[in-house]
């Protein structure tokens, strides 16, 4: 997730950058190219109204285009329009109507359209100024501009010279602006790549501290974590493995004292057990042997607790090997047939397969698993055990229709040492769980109500 913010954060500014610069660039150089266009267009016809005589223009009205004079003045104008490269060149009356014009067939008087657009120009023009226009659109679809200059005799403004230039010179933006879309594009393309590469640098060892993090805390102190360098994501790998190592000794210690303590209670509880029974057997009042018998019970009780505390402090090693759900299942049920039938339940199993996993675990959790469905039966009801597939893992549904798991207690009972039990330590789903983890397997509560309790136990099957 990191790793995919950083890459999109990263090409987000590279093409926010892209994109301002060209908006910027092209706006500049169109700017730019526009303005000393415009003064290339004034300057030309300030040169048109240098070399043009006001004096024979000013005599011509309309009916005059077949004679010589106007023939004469529209000759120099086409060689100057040719010479400069132009579009068109005329020259206007000062209320707009055409004098001289290079384009064929235009009658003396027509009004000049395109100055009907740029009357302020035209205006400026008129009290001595030059101008040009903005661009406009010819009738071809090109982009052209013009620019204006007074045409004068004797100091006083008599007409103004239009010079129509097309806007070639913009072609260069558009080649441009091609080319920096060329440009964003590879550097985007570019930018994505470093950005993979800078996040892989980056969030790989934040993902390894991720997944460390996430088995320190399901209780998976085994591995070591190791990130080289001398960056804060080092130091912060270095604290992370400090607290790993001490998690690991605390609990080696608790499992240590836990042991010790087991051990040094099962010696005397041996000599209970058994100076108790003898007791049981010498004695023959029915009430001293009922309370010999009492005692002979709960240090059997006592015992069996006692073992559970040595195995959960017994290191877990699994020894796996091919094994078949079914036939485990069926010596568990077999050890607790007793059982099942002082408490008058039956048990439905359906499915099988076959898993790798060490099948003393399995049977430990199968046989867990049952003595709890037993413990919230009352009398009479039943056991179900569907095994099944999927791609990777025996899938096993225990269920059974006991008096259910108190919701407000169910994210608890994998804890080690929490029962809700008024005789129990509360180590029997603890060491399911522990088992099935290591198996590669897990388990997980499904649903429990009034009507019963659902477990999965997921493990891997022996695909060879």
């Amino acid at each position: 997730m990191i790793r995919k913010r950083l890459i999109i954060l990263f090409v987000l500014q590279i093409a926010l950058v892209l994109v301002l610069s060209g908006i910027y660039l092209r706006y500049s150089l169109q700017n730019t190219l526009e303005d000393e266009l415009g003064k290339k267009l004034e300057n030309i016809a300030a040169i048109v109204a240098v070399q043009m005589d006001p004096s024979l223009i000013t005599l011509l009205g309309p009916g005059d285009e077949e004679t010589r004079i106007y023939n004469n003045l529209r000759q120099t104008l086409l060689g100057i329009r040719l010479a400069a490269k132009m579009k068109r060149i005329v020259i206007l009356t000062p209320a707009g109507g055409i004098w001289l014009d290079t384009e064929p067939g235009t009658m003396i008087g027509t009004v000049y359209l395109q100055g009907q657009f740029n009357r302020s120009e035209m205006e400026s023009v008129l009290q001595g100024r030059m101008a040009s226009s903005i661009l406009f659109r010819g009738n071809d679809g090109r982009l052209y501009k013009s620019g204006y200059a007074p045409l004068k005799k004797d100091l006083q403004v008599v007409g103004i010279v239009a010079v129509e230039g097309g806007v070639e010179s913009l072609a260069i933006v558009n080649t441009m602006q091609r080319r920096l879309v060329q440009i964003g594009i590879v550097s985007l393309l570019f930018s994505v790549v470093l950005a993979v590469f800078t996040s892989n640098r980056l969030t790989a060892p934040l993902q390894k501290l991720q997944q460390s993090a996430q088995k320190i805390a399901r209780g998976k102190l085994d591995q070591e974590i190791a990130i080289k360098g001398k960056d804060e994501i080092a130091f912060l790998a270095q604290t992370m493995e400090e607290m790993r190592k001490a998690i690991l000794q605390r609990d080696e210690r608790q499992k240590a004292m836990l042991a010790g303590v087991a051990h040094e209670i099962r010696n005397p509880l041996g000599g209970i057990e058994l100076f108790s029974g003898l007791l049981h057997d010498e004695l023959t009042d029915p009430e001293q042997k009922s309370n010999a018998e009492k005692i002979l019970k709960e240090s059997k009780n006592l015992k069996t607790l006692v073992q559970n505390f040595l195995d959960f402090a017994r290191p877990i090693v699994a020894r796996k090997e091919s094994c078949s759900v079914r036939t485990v299942w069926s010596e568990a049920e077999q050890l607790l047939s007793h059982e099942f039938e002082k408490k008058n339940v039956a048990v439905d199993i359906s499915g099988d397969a076959r898993v790798f996993v060490d099948p003393q675990h399995l049977k430990q959790i199968f046989m867990n698993l049952a003595i709890n469905a037993l413990q919230a039966i009352s009398d009479g009801g039943y056991i179900t055990v569907k095994i099944s597939e999927n791609e990777n893992n025996a899938v096993i549904s225990f269920s059974d229709t006991g008096s259910g798991i108190s919701p407000g207690i169910q994210k608890d009972i994998f804890e080690p040492f929490f029962s809700s039990k008024e005789k129990g330590l509360g180590l029997g789903l603890a060491m399911c769980k522990m088992m099935a983890e290591q198996n590669s397997g897990t388990i997980q509560l499904v649903k429990s109500n009034e009507q019963g309790t659902t477990f999965n136990v997921q493990l891997p099957l022996n695909k060879s």
